[in-house]
């Protein structure tokens, strides 16, 4: 009876453990979200530091099971994770801190899904989420969060410029292409040709002159050019934007600042293209995964 209640007692205190756990990725990721609010940047150095607290996590994990299928899981799932995470990286879905920092959540969070395995050592956790069946790992289940709350704000963007600019027969009905032209609206910003910088992504430039066209094409087409624009011709008018998502460089700058001060170019005020904060959107999608657990999930159950 004795040795029970001694390994009763360690499981409680495991078990407490876990959720002090969750409350410290709360805490790395509430730091995330203020770098991301107010530099625009996640440091590599707290992506890092996450994902070496989470390997430590499952690994002691792993050693108070007595189980190393625990962290080879971990490390397996977080690969395939990786994976997803580097694709939706390279549509420009989100920007590269929020991919590094995604892979230390979801290796910290991997001990969630040991039910794959059949592992069911943390179901005893007051936590809606082990009552849901969900056929996706639990990282996967606050991004999808974060996304549909990221919508309902835009949502509500729309409703708040309705109201504000008193369109209400325009958008009687709310459409795919609301959505668009607020998302751009919120995503975009415009600078003078004065206050461009390395780094800024040009969006939807346009111009008439074919001899700034010329210019830009023979200079991006020459070899070890640094030029990262992208000039084409759409109908009578020519289109000018960055190549990638890398943005202006100094060589860019330069030529823009030449052709405006040759007049090959007439408008001083660019389009850039702004990364909305999604850091944010992902700590709410986790908080609000920690009290009500995946909202697909509770979406497809209220539509059954």
């Amino acid at each position: 009876m004795d040795l029970f209640n001694h390994s009763l007692g360690n499981y409680h205190l495991l078990i407490k453990s876990c959720q002090i756990h969750l409350f410290v990725i709360l805490l790395i990721l509430s730091i995330a979200d203020y770098y991301d609010l107010r530099f625009g940047i996640i440091p590599n150095k707290l992506s890092l530091i996450l994902f070496i607290y989470a390997l430590a996590f499952n690994l002691i994990l792993s050693i108070c099971f007595r189980n190393p299928l625990i962290i080879i899981f971990s490390i397996a799932l977080t690969a395939l994770i990786t994976v997803i995470s580097f694709i939706l990286w390279h549509i420009g879905f989100w920007g590269g801190g929020d991919f590094k920092l995604f892979i230390g959540l979801s290796l910290a969070l991997s001990f969630l899904d040991l039910n794959i395995l059949n592992l069911n050592y943390f179901t005893s956790m007051n936590m809606t989420i082990f009552s849901q069946s969900i056929l996706y790992p639990k990282a996967i289940s606050i991004l999808l969060n974060g996304i549909l709350i990221a919508l309902a704000f835009i949502l509500l963007f729309i409703i708040y410029r309705v109201i504000r600019d008193r369109k209400f027969k325009y958008y009687s009905k709310l459409s795919v292409l609301d959505f668009s032209l607020a998302f751009s609206k919120l995503s975009t910003k415009t600078v003078a040709i004065e206050s461009l910088s390395e780094g800024m992504v040009l969006k939807d430039y346009y111009f008439k002159n074919r001899i700034a066209y010329d210019r830009i094409n023979d200079l991006s087409s020459k070899v070890n050019s640094n030029i990262n624009l992208d000039a084409f011709k759409e109908d009578d008018i020519y289109h000018l934007s960055s190549l990638n998502s890398m943005g202006l460089t100094k060589e860019d700058i330069k030529l823009i600042n030449g052709l405006y001060k040759m007049d090959l170019i007439a408008n001083p005020n660019f389009e850039i293209r702004v990364e909305i904060p999604f850091m944010p959107f992902i700590t709410l999608g986790y908080i609000c995964f920690l009290i009500f657990g995946d909202f697909i999930f509770i979406i497809s159950s209220l539509l059954i």
